[in-house]
């Protein structure tokens, strides 16, 4: 008879409000359906907050502690301003209602973040589970800080893999998928595109989905206008996503976020058997493996990565090989060996 662990809720940004949908949003929903998956066997209730309800009103801050008073734990999934402002009383509040926190990390950032942040830190090292997505934030976590309580937790997605079927194309197509903003390397997309009109290579398209940062939406028109090569196609729906990534032969991840994590776009292209050429951005090893399920390119440099991307075009051969590759790496990042990781902590 297993026990439970009685009502639980998952306090983070859902971007339900408009329908946001990116790599916080997402996360933070698959943490969601994972966990209220276990509702009736280990735990009794699973809810949700979405700290998107903030922006509308401050009495939803009341709110949100009103719910965490009334849990037994707390899945907490906090962005930079969440962490540094509310984290503080979140922890207080919690312990005054011995409501157990557990930390899912989103991103890369969190070792710089602490540097300066002792308090913080003494806080951290007292929460019941700190769970960053990468081995190597795992293991500076425990070096730098003297963390006893992280595990790393991989990124993952819940999906019918079944309902995945190709869309064979003769055509050479290749897609970025993330925030349409400069930082995500979008400029080099289109600097790619310049360049293979410029060599006269055909029978190629580049497709852009993904939110477009207000900020960029003039300059990035202005981009489209002038390149026939590149389409934008809006935001993918999460049941839109692998049905339409299994139609392309390459995705392109030109970053220029140093600290990413493990970018759900890349899992995304996995699971529908799309490898990937991405910038070396600080976890990069831990998620491509350089000439198997992708190709690695030195970080910030445009030149190398608008090469490899050609080289690739030029060679069907090399691409089949890849698509194996990432085919494969699906397999680490499965729903079942993050629940197991989570509910080692459990004690149940």
């Amino acid at each position: 008879m297993r026990s439970n662990c009685g009502k639980v809720l998952v306090l983070g940004y859902f971007g339900y409000k408009n329908n946001q949908l990116d790599g916080q949003t997402v996360k933070t929903r698959n943490i969601f359906t994972l966990i209220k998956s276990k509702e009736g066997v280990f735990f009794k209730k699973v809810s949700f907050f979405d700290t998107q309800k903030f922006q509308i009103s401050k009495i939803n801050l009341l709110k949100a502690f009103k719910a965490i008073s009334k849990s037994n734990l707390l899945y907490y999934l906090p962005a930079h301003n969440n962490l540094k402002y509310l984290f503080p009383f979140i922890f207080i509040y919690c312990k005054l209602f011995r409501v157990k926190i557990h930390y899912i990390v989103v991103g890369g950032w969190l070792t710089e973040y602490l540097k300066n942040k002792p308090l913080h830190r003494w806080m951290l090292a007292k929460v019941n589970g700190i769970y960053p997505q990468t081995i190597e934030l795992t293991k500076n976590l425990k070096q730098d800080y003297n963390f006893e309580n992280v595990h790393q937790l991989h990124n993952f997605r819940i999906v019918e893999t079944n309902t995945i079927i190709p869309n064979k194309s003769e055509r050479i197509r290749l897609v970025f998928m993330a925030r349409v903003h400069p930082l995500k390397g979008i400029d080099t997309i289109f600097k790619v595109a310049e360049e293979l009109i410029k060599k006269e290579i055909k029978n190629v398209e580049i497709d852009i989905y993904g939110p477009i940062f207000y900020d960029y939406k003039n300059d990035f028109k202005l981009h489209l206008n002038k390149n026939s090569l590149v389409s934008y196609k809006g935001v993918l729906q999460p049941n839109e996503i692998y049905c339409t990534l299994v139609k392309y032969n390459l995705m392109l991840f030109p970053t220029q976020f140093f600290t990413e994590g493990f970018p759900g776009s890349i899992l995304d292209s996995y699971i529908a058997k799309v490898p990937v050429i991405a910038t070396k951005w600080k976890y990069a090893d831990e998620f491509i493996e350089n000439g198997s399920s992708g190709i690695i390119v030195d970080f910030g440099s445009d030149d190398m990565f608008i090469s490899e991307t050609i080289k690739l075009i030029q060679s069907p051969s090399i691409l089949k090989e890849l698509k194996t590759g990432a085919a494969n790496q699906a397999e680490n990042y499965s729903p079942e060996r993050a629940w197991e990781i989570l509910k080692n902590q459990l004690n149940i």
